[in-house]
């Protein structure tokens, strides 16, 4: 649960990867973001990738940008455990709930300018709606109201009783008892907030 940033594309020339991870190390480098760069080898299972991990800070996840030999997008992370799967291995997100705001909003710009120079047809789904409207309040607002939620869910769960004799499926009926009862509207309210 939190605010997160998926993305997908593919290289506009899959010949572009090494000028990609040239300059978003330079980017790392400038921000003060740490990095690690991918080169598999070429008879690497179940293909080569070619990229770079980007960390924009110690609360948030990482960017990847890791690319197979014909430039789409991939995501190291899902090509360990599901091999050559691309409708699953496509997709990449990084979440910054927990992160300063302006990381959020320097991995949007980021993105922006990626779209604009490598990455013509990158396609990102902001949960913070920064991508689209380019409201910092209107992040900042989800971003608060989600932590308020996962705060309440906090003290929610801490008032859970569990017997020692507690079986998965009887502490989960618990759970999703309290959890009705009250909490039951929140999540359906985050998008009421623009």
């Amino acid at each position: 649960m939190g605010i997160s940033i998926h993305y997908q594309g593919k290289l506009n020339r899959p010949d572009m990867a090494d000028e990609f991870c040239e300059e978003l190390e330079d980017i790392a480098r400038t921000m003060d973001w740490k990095y690690n760069v991918i080169n598999d080898e070429p008879d690497s299972k179940p293909f080569p990738v070619k990229g770079i991990i980007i960390s924009p800070h110690e609360k948030s996840e990482p960017l990847v940008f890791t690319f197979d030999p014909e430039g789409n997008l991939q995501n190291a992370f899902m090509l360990q455990f599901l091999g050559e799967e691309p409708d699953l291995t496509w997709y990449n997100h990084t979440k910054t709930q927990f992160a300063p705001i302006d990381v959020h909003i320097a991995v949007i710009k980021l993105l922006k300018y990626l779209q604009q120079k490598y990455i013509e047809n990158l396609k990102v789904t902001d949960e913070g709606s920064y991508w689209e409207t380019g409201d910092a309040d209107l992040l900042k607002k989800k971003m608060d109201f989600l932590n308020v939620k996962m705060d309440e869910l906090a003290g929610l769960l801490e008032t859970l009783e569990i017997g020692k004799d507690e079986t998965a499926e009887t502490l989960a009926d618990k759970i999703e008892k309290l959890l009705n009862g009250k909490m039951k509207n929140s999540i359906n309210r985050i998008k009421k907030i623009e």
